[in-house]
């Protein structure tokens, strides 16, 4: 007999009946790989480690976490014991899991082309797929079953819903830190769209089950290193104003990358904060990677972003959104999306 949510799920997109149709997978299956997408951030972190340790409380021995990318310095705090394996390290011991698995779980993305290098080995498994997420666009024919829970600020708080319903004291301590850090994180610490009084709700019962948002917070984002610091400052040297001032634009390149020794994770926070200056209502981070660049591309108000970001290949929410595009230098994609917007 489940239980009665304790914050019933407000999303029309999710029904009871999807959360008894995952349970039934779980308990008929016993060799599971869990998955998300490149360059991960809290949300996905912790919704992955919130998940394994669910299933591995459901009795599942068989469980493997993979990612495409080494997970985030200051995210290390949610994966103590290096659960999550990363494919490039262990290609050979990934594949056979993920090929003799009986599920692959995708969460926090609904595409496995978001996963980089291991879509094709994951597309090409014979294993159930099921996709757990809080983002719109998701393709249901490529799933047996998906929970796209658009209304949710995080997949964290989407899997909040579905532990509560199966059993409460599923959150444990772990789970509740694992659960507040996606959350925090993916509500930019409760203050982008789609934080609602229900969100309080939810963090206020993780914070009695164990989570201290204190050091949570602290762990995630007190933990600036002097490369981190020096890159944020050219960074901010870069940063250009077009529309009056309302669109801001900063780029960060593989120069700038060698020059501080850092990495791609090291450019957490920056759309953040191109979306803190006074007047900017649109911004965009243009990150220059090894063989493609990344966009992040944020928005306040009315402004959808995500109808950009679709119509240069990506996606994502309303005020939050992403794409990669092509190789190419910075100033060439900055006058690309100058054309484009």
């Amino acid at each position: 007999m489940r239980h009665p949510c304790i914050y019933p799920p407000r999303s029309k997109h999710v029904k009871h009946r999807d959360y008894d149709e995952l349970f039934r997978i779980i308990e008929s299956n016993s060799k599971f790989v869990i998955t998300s997408h490149m360059n991960p951030d809290g949300d996905s972190i912790g919704s992955q480690m919130a998940f394994y340790n669910y299933l591995r409380q459901k009795g599942k021995k068989n469980v493997s976490l993979i990612s495409h990318s080494f997970t985030p310095d200051y995210l290390t705090f949610l994966d103590k014991k290096n659960v999550i394996k990363v494919y490039r390290t262990c290609t050979e011991k990934c594949n056979r899991l993920i090929q003799n698995a009986d599920v692959i779980f995708l969460l926090d993305t609904n595409d496995f082309a978001r996963t980089k290098t291991l879509e094709k080995v994951m597309e090409d498994s014979p294993a159930k797929k099921v996709c757990i997420d809080h983002h719109l666009g998701i393709n249901k024919r490529k799933f047996v079953l998906s929970i796209p829970d658009v209304d949710e600020p995080a997949t964290s708080s989407v899997l909040y819903d579905l532990f509560v319903y199966d059993n409460p004291d599923i959150i444990n301590k772990s789970v509740a830190e694992y659960l507040y850090a996606g959350i925090m994180t993916d509500t930019g610490s409760f203050r982008y769209p789609r934080t609602t009084e229900k969100t309080f709700l939810v963090c206020a019962d993780l914070i009695r089950r164990g989570a201290d948002p204190v050091i949570i917070y602290d762990k995630t984002y007190n933990r600036l290193n002097g490369g981190k610091i020096r890159l944020l400052g050219k960074f901010i040297e870069s940063i250009t104003y077009y529309l009056d001032g309302t669109l801001a634009i900063g780029t960060v390149t593989q120069e700038d990358f060698r020059k501080y020794h850092t990495d791609v994770e090291d450019v957490d926070g920056f759309s953040a904060f191109l979306m803190s200056i006074k007047g900017v209502k649109t911004g965009f981070v243009i990150v220059e990677l090894k063989n493609s660049l990344k966009l992040s591309l944020r928005s306040k108000g009315n402004i959808n972003i995500r109808n950009f970001a679709k119509s240069i290949g990506g996606g994502g929410h309303k005020n939050a959104s992403g794409a990669t595009l092509e190789p190419q230098k910075p100033s060439e994609a900055k006058k690309f999306l100058l054309e484009k917007y």
